[in-house]
Protein backbone atom coordinates (compact mmCIF):
# COMPACT_ATOMS: atom_id res chain seq x y z
CA UNK A 1 0.00 0.00 0.00
CA UNK A 2 2.77 2.46 0.82
CA UNK A 3 4.32 1.85 -2.61
CA UNK A 4 0.94 2.68 -4.15
CA UNK A 5 0.65 5.75 -1.93
CA UNK A 6 4.07 7.19 -2.70
CA UNK A 7 5.78 6.85 0.69
CA UNK A 8 7.79 3.74 -0.25
CA UNK A 9 9.66 2.70 -3.35
CA UNK A 10 10.89 -0.65 -4.54
CA UNK A 11 14.65 -0.73 -5.04
CA UNK A 12 14.14 -3.95 -6.98
CA UNK A 13 11.24 -4.16 -9.37
CA UNK A 14 9.43 -7.50 -9.51
CA UNK A 15 6.16 -5.62 -10.11
CA UNK A 16 6.85 -2.12 -11.38
CA UNK A 17 3.11 -1.72 -11.92
CA UNK A 18 2.54 -1.08 -8.20
CA UNK A 19 5.07 1.72 -8.18
CA UNK A 20 3.51 3.30 -11.26
CA UNK A 21 -0.10 2.57 -10.15
CA UNK A 22 -0.52 0.88 -13.52
CA UNK A 23 -2.19 -2.40 -12.57
CA UNK A 24 -4.06 -5.14 -14.35
CA UNK A 25 -6.23 -8.04 -13.15
CA UNK A 26 -3.58 -10.67 -13.94
CA UNK A 27 -0.92 -9.40 -11.51
CA UNK A 28 -0.19 -11.98 -8.80
CA UNK A 29 -0.17 -9.55 -5.87
CA UNK A 30 -3.50 -8.05 -6.91
CA UNK A 31 -4.93 -11.52 -6.51
CA UNK A 32 -2.98 -12.01 -3.25
CA UNK A 33 -4.55 -8.89 -1.72
CA UNK A 34 -8.05 -10.02 -2.65
CA UNK A 35 -7.44 -13.57 -1.49
CA UNK A 36 -6.07 -12.45 1.88
CA UNK A 37 -9.20 -10.44 2.67
CA UNK A 38 -11.62 -13.14 1.58
CA UNK A 39 -9.68 -15.90 3.29
CA UNK A 40 -10.18 -14.01 6.55
CA UNK A 41 -13.86 -13.48 5.78
CA UNK A 42 -14.34 -17.16 5.01
CA UNK A 43 -12.54 -18.25 8.17
CA UNK A 44 -14.73 -16.01 10.33
CA UNK A 45 -17.85 -17.32 8.62
CA UNK A 46 -16.78 -20.90 9.35
CA UNK A 47 -16.12 -19.97 13.00
CA UNK A 48 -19.60 -18.49 13.32
CA UNK A 49 -21.22 -21.47 11.63
CA UNK A 50 -19.41 -23.98 13.83
CA UNK A 51 -20.18 -22.05 17.01
CA UNK A 52 -23.83 -22.27 16.05
CA UNK A 53 -23.53 -26.04 15.68
CA UNK A 54 -22.03 -26.64 19.14
CA UNK A 55 -24.23 -28.57 21.58
CA UNK A 56 -26.09 -26.40 24.08
CA UNK A 57 -23.99 -25.86 27.18
CA UNK A 58 -20.65 -26.32 25.39
CA UNK A 59 -20.09 -22.58 25.72
CA UNK A 60 -21.64 -20.14 28.12
CA UNK A 61 -23.79 -17.43 26.56
CA UNK A 62 -21.09 -14.88 27.37
CA UNK A 63 -18.34 -16.99 25.79
CA UNK A 64 -20.43 -17.57 22.69
CA UNK A 65 -21.33 -13.91 22.27
CA UNK A 66 -17.74 -12.78 22.79
CA UNK A 67 -16.42 -15.24 20.21
CA UNK A 68 -19.10 -14.22 17.74
CA UNK A 69 -18.31 -10.56 18.45
CA UNK A 70 -14.63 -11.08 17.68
CA UNK A 71 -15.42 -13.07 14.54
CA UNK A 72 -17.80 -10.43 13.24
CA UNK A 73 -15.28 -7.68 14.00
CA UNK A 74 -12.62 -9.48 11.98
CA UNK A 75 -15.10 -10.06 9.16
CA UNK A 76 -16.04 -6.39 9.23
CA UNK A 77 -12.37 -5.35 9.12
CA UNK A 78 -11.58 -7.67 6.20
CA UNK A 79 -14.68 -6.57 4.27
CA UNK A 80 -13.75 -2.92 4.83
CA UNK A 81 -10.21 -3.52 3.62
CA UNK A 82 -11.58 -5.27 0.54
CA UNK A 83 -13.86 -2.28 -0.07
CA UNK A 84 -11.21 0.38 0.28
CA UNK A 85 -8.73 -1.47 -1.95
CA UNK A 86 -11.15 -2.83 -4.55
CA UNK A 87 -14.38 -0.81 -4.31
CA UNK A 88 -15.31 2.83 -4.84
CA UNK A 89 -15.41 3.47 -1.10
CA UNK A 90 -15.39 7.23 -1.72
CA UNK A 91 -18.76 7.23 -3.56
CA UNK A 92 -21.67 6.08 -1.43
CA UNK A 93 -23.91 5.92 -4.53
CA UNK A 94 -21.58 3.69 -6.54
CA UNK A 95 -22.55 0.20 -7.71
CA UNK A 96 -18.89 -0.80 -7.39
CA UNK A 97 -18.74 -2.21 -3.90
CA UNK A 98 -17.28 -5.64 -3.21
CA UNK A 99 -18.65 -9.09 -2.45
CA UNK A 100 -20.41 -9.32 0.90
CA UNK A 101 -19.99 -12.87 2.16
CA UNK A 102 -21.88 -13.89 5.28
CA UNK A 103 -21.81 -17.66 4.64
CA UNK A 104 -18.87 -20.03 4.61
CA UNK A 105 -17.92 -20.90 1.05
CA UNK A 106 -18.95 -24.23 -0.40
CA UNK A 107 -20.21 -25.28 -3.82
CA UNK A 108 -23.63 -23.72 -3.09
CA UNK A 109 -22.33 -20.33 -1.92
CA UNK A 110 -19.29 -19.78 -4.18
CA UNK A 111 -21.02 -17.61 -6.77
CA UNK A 112 -22.14 -14.25 -5.36
CA UNK A 113 -22.91 -10.93 -7.04
CA UNK A 114 -20.86 -7.93 -5.98
CA UNK A 115 -22.71 -5.54 -3.68
CA UNK A 116 -23.06 -1.80 -4.03
CA UNK A 117 -20.93 0.51 -1.91
CA UNK A 118 -23.80 1.34 0.44
CA UNK A 119 -24.67 -2.34 0.84
CA UNK A 120 -21.06 -3.09 1.67
CA UNK A 121 -20.85 -0.32 4.25
CA UNK A 122 -24.13 -1.49 5.80
CA UNK A 123 -22.73 -4.99 6.38
CA UNK A 124 -19.43 -3.68 7.74
CA UNK A 125 -21.17 -1.40 10.24
CA UNK A 126 -23.59 -4.16 11.25
CA UNK A 127 -20.63 -6.43 12.06
CA UNK A 128 -18.85 -3.72 14.04
CA UNK A 129 -21.98 -2.74 15.97
CA UNK A 130 -22.39 -6.38 17.01
CA UNK A 131 -18.75 -6.45 18.10
CA UNK A 132 -19.08 -3.21 20.08
CA UNK A 133 -21.97 -4.79 21.97
CA UNK A 134 -20.57 -8.31 22.39
CA UNK A 135 -16.79 -8.52 21.96
CA UNK A 136 -14.72 -8.75 25.16
CA UNK A 137 -13.39 -5.66 26.89
CA UNK A 138 -9.84 -4.65 26.00
CA UNK A 139 -7.15 -6.85 27.55
CA UNK A 140 -4.34 -6.83 25.00
CA UNK A 141 -3.77 -5.44 21.54
CA UNK A 142 -3.53 -8.82 19.82
CA UNK A 143 -7.19 -9.62 20.57
CA UNK A 144 -10.14 -7.85 18.97
CA UNK A 145 -12.04 -5.98 21.68
CA UNK A 146 -14.96 -3.59 22.05
CA UNK A 147 -12.40 -0.78 21.96
CA UNK A 148 -10.92 -2.02 18.69
CA UNK A 149 -14.38 -2.40 17.14
CA UNK A 150 -15.33 1.13 18.16
CA UNK A 151 -12.04 2.54 16.81
CA UNK A 152 -12.44 0.68 13.53
CA UNK A 153 -16.01 1.91 13.18
CA UNK A 154 -14.75 5.50 13.60
CA UNK A 155 -12.40 4.88 10.65
CA UNK A 156 -15.18 3.31 8.58
CA UNK A 157 -17.54 6.23 9.23
CA UNK A 158 -14.80 8.68 8.20
CA UNK A 159 -14.30 6.89 4.87
CA UNK A 160 -18.09 6.69 4.41
CA UNK A 161 -18.36 10.46 4.79
CA UNK A 162 -20.20 10.50 8.14
CA UNK A 163 -17.68 12.96 9.50
CA UNK A 164 -19.44 14.19 12.63
CA UNK A 165 -20.25 10.63 13.72
CA UNK A 166 -16.67 9.56 13.06
CA UNK A 167 -15.36 12.39 15.24
CA UNK A 168 -17.79 11.53 18.03
CA UNK A 169 -16.84 7.86 18.04
CA UNK A 170 -13.10 8.60 17.90
CA UNK A 171 -13.59 10.93 20.87
CA UNK A 172 -15.32 8.13 22.77
CA UNK A 173 -12.33 5.84 22.21
CA UNK A 174 -10.00 8.57 23.49
CA UNK A 175 -12.13 9.33 26.54
CA UNK A 176 -12.70 5.66 27.40
CA UNK A 177 -8.98 5.63 28.36
CA UNK A 178 -8.56 1.94 27.65
CA UNK A 179 -5.44 3.08 25.78
CA UNK A 180 -3.18 6.09 26.29
CA UNK A 181 -0.63 7.75 24.04
CA UNK A 182 2.98 6.76 24.62
CA UNK A 183 5.03 9.55 26.15
CA UNK A 184 6.97 9.99 22.92
CA UNK A 185 6.77 8.68 19.37
CA UNK A 186 10.05 6.77 19.55
CA UNK A 187 8.67 4.61 22.37
CA UNK A 188 5.60 3.42 20.45
CA UNK A 189 7.14 0.73 18.26
CA UNK A 190 10.08 -0.86 20.14
CA UNK A 191 7.68 -1.72 22.97
CA UNK A 192 5.49 -3.58 20.49
CA UNK A 193 2.80 -5.62 22.18
CA UNK A 194 3.37 -3.68 25.43
CA UNK A 195 2.76 -0.27 23.86
CA UNK A 196 0.09 1.67 25.74
CA UNK A 197 -1.47 3.02 22.54
CA UNK A 198 -1.79 -0.08 20.39
CA UNK A 199 -5.49 -0.93 19.97
CA UNK A 200 -5.19 -3.83 17.55
CA UNK A 201 -2.10 -5.40 16.01
CA UNK A 202 -1.17 -8.70 14.44
CA UNK A 203 0.14 -11.31 16.88
CA UNK A 204 3.53 -12.51 15.69
CA UNK A 205 6.21 -14.70 17.20
CA UNK A 206 9.36 -16.53 16.11
CA UNK A 207 7.34 -19.28 14.44
CA UNK A 208 4.94 -17.09 12.46
CA UNK A 209 7.75 -14.69 11.57
CA UNK A 210 9.67 -17.43 9.80
CA UNK A 211 6.58 -19.17 8.41
CA UNK A 212 4.71 -16.27 6.85
CA UNK A 213 5.43 -12.84 8.26
CA UNK A 214 8.97 -12.51 7.00
CA UNK A 215 7.77 -12.09 3.43
CA UNK A 216 6.15 -8.79 4.47
CA UNK A 217 9.24 -7.23 6.04
CA UNK A 218 11.47 -4.75 4.30
CA UNK A 219 14.93 -6.26 4.55
CA UNK A 220 17.86 -6.04 2.13
CA UNK A 221 16.68 -2.66 0.83
CA UNK A 222 13.98 -4.36 -1.28
CA UNK A 223 11.63 -1.58 -0.21
CA UNK A 224 12.93 1.84 0.81
CA UNK A 225 11.57 5.22 1.79
CA UNK A 226 10.49 7.28 -1.21
CA UNK A 227 12.27 10.53 -2.10
CA UNK A 228 8.96 12.36 -1.66
CA UNK A 229 8.45 11.19 1.92
CA UNK A 230 12.07 11.75 2.79
CA UNK A 231 11.75 15.38 1.70
CA UNK A 232 8.28 15.79 3.22
CA UNK A 233 9.51 14.66 6.66
CA UNK A 234 12.79 16.59 6.64
CA UNK A 235 13.39 17.94 10.16
CA UNK A 236 10.50 16.02 11.73
CA UNK A 237 11.51 14.18 14.92
CA UNK A 238 9.58 11.07 13.85
CA UNK A 239 12.06 10.34 11.05
CA UNK A 240 14.48 8.37 13.23
CA UNK A 241 11.80 5.90 14.31
CA UNK A 242 10.29 5.64 10.81
CA UNK A 243 13.21 5.19 8.42
CA UNK A 244 16.97 5.51 8.22
CA UNK A 245 17.66 8.77 6.42
CA UNK A 246 21.17 7.62 5.46
CA UNK A 247 20.41 4.16 4.06
CA UNK A 248 16.70 4.75 3.25
CA UNK A 249 15.80 1.51 5.06
CA UNK A 250 12.33 1.23 6.60
CA UNK A 251 12.49 1.01 10.42
CA UNK A 252 9.00 1.40 11.86
CA UNK A 253 7.43 -1.78 10.51
CA UNK A 254 10.62 -3.83 10.39
CA UNK A 255 11.43 -4.40 14.07
CA UNK A 256 12.63 -8.00 14.04
CA UNK A 257 13.04 -8.13 17.84
CA UNK A 258 9.23 -8.17 18.09
CA UNK A 259 8.84 -10.12 14.83
CA UNK A 260 7.60 -7.18 12.75
CA UNK A 261 3.91 -7.10 13.60
CA UNK A 262 1.32 -5.28 11.52
CA UNK A 263 -0.11 -2.20 13.24
CA UNK A 264 -3.80 -2.22 12.40
CA UNK A 265 -5.15 0.44 14.80
CA UNK A 266 -3.50 2.67 17.38
CA UNK A 267 -4.78 5.51 19.48
CA UNK A 268 -2.93 8.29 17.65
CA UNK A 269 -5.19 7.73 14.65
CA UNK A 270 -8.26 8.48 16.77
CA UNK A 271 -6.98 12.01 17.43
CA UNK A 272 -6.48 12.55 13.70
CA UNK A 273 -9.89 11.11 12.85
CA UNK A 274 -11.44 13.40 15.44
CA UNK A 275 -9.68 16.44 13.96
CA UNK A 276 -10.57 15.52 10.38
CA UNK A 277 -14.15 14.59 11.23
CA UNK A 278 -14.70 17.85 13.06
CA UNK A 279 -13.36 20.16 10.37
CA UNK A 280 -15.11 18.26 7.56
CA UNK A 281 -18.42 18.57 9.47
CA UNK A 282 -17.99 22.34 9.80
CA UNK A 283 -17.11 22.38 13.50
CA UNK A 284 -15.31 25.48 14.80
CA UNK A 285 -11.73 25.69 13.60
CA UNK A 286 -10.32 25.91 17.13
CA UNK A 287 -12.19 22.76 18.21
CA UNK A 288 -10.76 20.79 15.29
CA UNK A 289 -7.25 22.01 16.05
CA UNK A 290 -7.14 20.57 19.58
CA UNK A 291 -6.81 16.84 18.82
CA UNK A 292 -4.37 17.61 15.99
CA UNK A 293 -2.21 19.64 18.36
CA UNK A 294 -2.09 16.72 20.79
CA UNK A 295 -0.39 14.57 18.14
CA UNK A 296 1.89 17.37 16.98
CA UNK A 297 2.96 18.13 20.54
CA UNK A 298 3.63 14.48 21.35
CA UNK A 299 5.81 14.19 18.25
CA UNK A 300 7.94 17.22 19.09
CA UNK A 301 8.00 16.79 22.85
CA UNK A 302 6.91 20.40 23.40
CA UNK A 303 3.57 22.16 22.91
CA UNK A 304 2.85 22.79 19.23
CA UNK A 305 0.09 25.03 17.90
CA UNK A 306 -1.66 24.82 14.56
CA UNK A 307 -1.19 27.97 12.48
CA UNK A 308 -4.11 27.22 10.16
CA UNK A 309 -6.42 30.17 9.61
CA UNK A 310 -8.91 28.38 7.32
CA UNK A 311 -10.51 24.92 7.14
CA UNK A 312 -8.51 24.25 3.97
CA UNK A 313 -5.24 25.06 5.70
CA UNK A 314 -6.17 22.88 8.65
CA UNK A 315 -6.98 19.97 6.33
CA UNK A 316 -3.46 20.32 4.89
CA UNK A 317 -2.02 20.15 8.40
CA UNK A 318 -4.13 17.10 9.27
CA UNK A 319 -3.00 15.37 6.08
CA UNK A 320 0.62 16.08 6.96
CA UNK A 321 0.16 14.51 10.38
CA UNK A 322 -1.46 11.38 8.94
CA UNK A 323 1.61 10.90 6.76
CA UNK A 324 4.24 11.71 9.36
CA UNK A 325 2.53 9.86 12.20
CA UNK A 326 1.09 6.83 10.38
CA UNK A 327 3.35 6.25 7.35
CA UNK A 328 3.81 2.56 6.45
CA UNK A 329 0.99 1.50 8.80
CA UNK A 330 -1.57 -0.69 7.03
CA UNK A 331 -2.27 1.64 4.11
CA UNK A 332 -2.88 4.76 6.23
CA UNK A 333 -0.63 6.91 4.03
CA UNK A 334 -2.06 5.61 0.72
CA UNK A 335 -5.63 6.33 1.75
CA UNK A 336 -4.79 9.70 3.30
CA UNK A 337 -3.21 10.79 0.03
CA UNK A 338 -6.38 9.73 -1.80
CA UNK A 339 -8.84 11.20 0.71
CA UNK A 340 -7.12 14.59 0.83
CA UNK A 341 -6.71 14.80 -2.96
CA UNK A 342 -2.89 14.72 -2.84
CA UNK A 343 -2.06 11.50 -4.66
CA UNK A 344 -1.76 12.85 -8.21
CA UNK A 345 0.61 15.62 -7.13
CA UNK A 346 2.74 13.12 -5.22
CA UNK A 347 2.61 10.49 -7.96
CA UNK A 348 2.06 11.97 -11.45
CA UNK A 349 1.47 8.42 -12.71
CA UNK A 350 -1.95 8.59 -11.00
CA UNK A 351 -3.86 10.43 -13.68
CA UNK A 352 -7.48 9.48 -12.92
CA UNK A 353 -9.75 8.33 -10.12
CA UNK A 354 -9.88 4.78 -11.48
CA UNK A 355 -6.35 4.32 -10.15
CA UNK A 356 -7.53 5.00 -6.59
CA UNK A 357 -8.57 1.36 -6.37
CA UNK A 358 -7.22 -1.93 -7.70
CA UNK A 359 -8.73 -4.11 -10.41
CA UNK A 360 -10.74 -7.13 -9.32
CA UNK A 361 -8.50 -10.16 -9.97
CA UNK A 362 -9.46 -12.56 -12.72
CA UNK A 363 -9.71 -15.35 -10.15
CA UNK A 364 -12.94 -13.65 -9.06
CA UNK A 365 -14.33 -12.14 -12.25
CA UNK A 366 -13.78 -15.39 -14.17
CA UNK A 367 -14.29 -17.86 -11.33
CA UNK A 368 -17.47 -16.30 -9.92
CA UNK A 369 -20.26 -16.52 -12.49
CA UNK A 370 -22.43 -13.94 -10.70
CA UNK A 371 -19.77 -11.35 -9.89
CA UNK A 372 -20.73 -8.67 -12.40
CA UNK A 373 -18.67 -5.82 -13.84
CA UNK A 374 -14.94 -5.26 -13.51
CA UNK A 375 -13.90 -1.93 -11.97
CA UNK A 376 -13.93 1.04 -14.36
CA UNK A 377 -10.68 1.48 -16.27
CA UNK A 378 -9.72 -2.17 -15.91
CA UNK A 379 -12.22 -3.81 -18.26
Amino acid sequence: PSVLGGTMRRSIQPEIQFQDNNLNPQIANVNNFWTAFYKMINQTNWVMQLIGELPEGELSITERDQMLGQARALRGMATFDALRYFGQFYNINSVYGVIVRTDAIDFTTRHVKRSTVVETYTQIISDLDYAIANAPDFTKATLFSKTAAKALKARVLLFKGEYANAATLADEVIKDKKRTLSLNFAAVFPTGFSSTEMIFMRATDAVTFVADRKKFTYTNNATIVSPWLKTFMTGDPRVAASFNAATNNIIKVNNVTIFSPTYFIRLAEMYLIKAEGLIRSNAPLEDAKLPLQTIMSRAWGVPRVSTAATPEALLDEIHAEYIKELCFENGSDWFANIRFGKISAIKPTVTNVNQHILPIPESETVGNNLFGKQNPGYE
